[in-house]
């Protein structure tokens, strides 16, 4: 296994994890006195420790913190972690991006890229932190202050902080809205969606919190002004009755007997609740017994059947065709094949049902009939009778095939 700068470092820390916690928890160690002078000159080495007063070592900020955050312990007015300038760096490295474009410098364009989603990554840490830490104190109400004063300073020295925070957080939202479109425009679609997934994603949900803990510090700063202005009235109700000794309040006879009256007064039942969740057997005994006390459910009687009607439609009766209505059908199938014109009259003595008809009305239905399907029929007129020089009568009718009805009529 090779060796690195960073491995070394971590065994450090590993073979001397006593003197890292020790430190961590006492703030300054001397050699030889609270720790061995090896395991010290080792940290020291490994910069692990930096040097306080004359004799005196105390653990790096930057462990020190990272120990703090990851046992989340947080000492009395922390500073909130800081973020301001971490914004108006990648701010002032985006702007750089505009000279380097022109540049065509595309190798320093990516460097400035990873600084910034680096940067992107430190910001999202520190506010996490920073939210987490304000929780925490919320929630335990400053459980490491002991008077009243040192609640009213924490109060402000962290609505001074939480504000601060608002107001980068407020900064930051602008910046790198404005870094998100440029890097649209510019074609750093990657870059884009970055900031996106890792910052302003989680925007709205930090400001969310940061309202709610600033609204929170000013209710428990209100409440303090009120629990100092009880103790006040409290004082001066104190001062009072101390210039005025005379003012001893009630007098009371702690000797006197207790009314017979108030002693002969029965009072009433005592009725124990049952805990459903007792284990206990005479608990389990009392709920089996009330259960069976219980009246039993009402049966429900059975739903009566609700007598269903039918409706009854007669059927519609069939239109039977006539016979004259059949002879036409057939007739006028007879001249839808038919190839050459044919006589009505000839073809009613072929037709058991066109002989029903007498042959005159025979001959005025067919020929109105077929004229209707647009057959072409032609009358075959009478001789005039003798007198009379115009022809009034017909006796038959010649009909022409479909073909050449069609054909007339285009």
């Amino acid at each position: 296994m090779t060796s690195s700068p960073t491995k070394d470092v971590l065994k450090t820390l590993y073979q001397h994890a006593d003197v890292v916690e020790q430190t961590r928890r006492d703030g300054i160690i001397v050699p030889a006195q609270d720790a061995p002078q090896a395991s010290v000159g080792a940290l020291r080495q490994a910069n692990a420790l930096r040097p306080a007063g004359e004799d005196g070592y105390r653990l790096h900020p930057k462990l020190r913190d990272f120990l703090n955050d990851h046992l989340q312990l947080f000492p009395a007015y922390q500073t909130l972690a800081e973020i301001g300038s971490r914004i108006g760096q990648a701010n002032q490295l985006w702007n750089e991006v505009d000279d380097l474009f022109r540049a065509k410098d595309y190798s320093a364009v990516e460097n400035i890229v990873e600084t910034i989603e680096s940067t992107v990554f430190d910001i999202g840490d520190s506010v996490e932190r920073n939210l987490l830490y304000l929780h925490t104190l919320l929630s335990t109400r400053y459980g490491n202050v002991r008077t009243l004063e040192a609640k009213k300073s924490q109060n402000r020295f962290y609505q001074r902080e939480a504000n601060i925070l608002a107001q980068d957080m407020s900064r930051m939202a602008a910046v790198f809205h404005k870094i998100e479109s440029e890097a649209t425009a510019r074609g750093m679609p990657e870059l884009a969606k970055f900031v996106r997934m890792n910052l302003q994603a989680h925007l709205q949900t930090w400001q969310h919190a940061m309202a709610e803990m600033q609204a929170q510090l000013s209710r428990e700063i209100f409440r303090i002004r009120e629990v100092e202005s009880s103790h006040k009235h409290l004082a001066r109700l104190d001062l009072l009755m101390r210039q005025q000794p005379s003012w001893l309040g009630f007098e009371l006879d702690p000797a006197a007997r207790i009314p017979d009256f108030l002693l002969a007064a029965r009072l009433p039942d005592f009725a124990p609740q049952i805990e459903p969740q007792d284990t206990d057997h005479q608990f389990v005994e009392a709920m089996v017994k009330e259960v069976a006390a219980l009246p039993p459910q009402p049966v429900e009687p059975q739903p009566k059947e609700i007598k269903r009607f039918k409706r009854v439609v007669d059927e519609r009766p069939v239109k039977k065709k006539s016979d004259a209505a059949i002879a036409l059908d057939r007739l006028a199938g007879a001249a839808k094949h038919a190839t050459d014109k044919f006589s009505l009259a000839e073809w009613r003595e072929t037709d058991d049902l066109a002989k029903t008809l007498q042959p005159h009305i025979w001959l005025g239905f067919a020929v109105l009939a077929l004229r209707e399907q647009k057959y072409r029929v032609e009358v075959v007129s009478s001789p005039a009778r003798p007198g009379e020089r115009f022809r009034h009568r017909f006796h038959d009718a010649m009909v022409h095939p479909a073909s050449v009805a069609g054909a007339a009529k285009a």
